[in-house]
């Protein structure tokens, strides 16, 4: 198991964060430039919140769900603990949150676009493709906490949380 969690970590978020963003600044002649103090403060933060959320998400994976993010050893139990509980997708928001902050970091307008359309493509294969494997594998439970628990933007104020 911790091998396949291992490779699992290794060969999606790192390739997202890490391998495509430097090839991305790599074939673009990427030229540094000193982002502004702003620019500084707000990817900082959003890259130690987003890796503490990958971090925290990928525990749960391997914890609770027993099993990786990669679909070839997908979860076995529906996790709707910690950030479960208030939006449904947190580890995607981890990684979107270290684009974003790469983004920020080298002033790239590149890895900007490319976090776009990394997201635009994942809410498609959330809605097309994961939700549907999620209800096969978890039947009703799925769909009661999917109609609780909003996709993307986390319910702070506990209205529609699972329970």
């Amino acid at each position: 198991m911790k091998k396949s969690w291992l490779t699992a970590i290794l060969l999606l978020p790192f390739n997202v964060t890490v391998i495509i963003p430097t090839l991305l600044l790599w074939y673009t002649d990427y030229q540094w430039c000193i982002p502004s103090i702003s620019q500084i403060v707000l990817g900082v933060i959003l890259f130690c919140g987003g890796l503490g959320l990958f971090i925290k998400t990928t525990l749960l994976f391997h914890k609770v769900g027993q099993g990786t993010l990669s679909p070839l050893a997908p979860p076995k139990r529906l996790i709707i603990k910690g950030p479960y509980k208030r939006v449904r997708n947190p580890m995607l928001l981890g990684i979107l949150c270290i684009l974003l902050s790469e983004a920020l970091l080298f002033s790239s307008s590149c890895i900007f676009i490319y976090t776009l359309i990394f997201f635009v493509v994942n809410c498609i294969y959330f809605k097309t493709v994961e939700e549907k494997r999620l209800i096969k594998r978890f039947g009703q439970d799925y769909i009661v906490y999917r109609d609780s628990v909003p996709m993307w933007l986390p319910d702070f104020h506990g209205k529609r949380r699972v329970k």
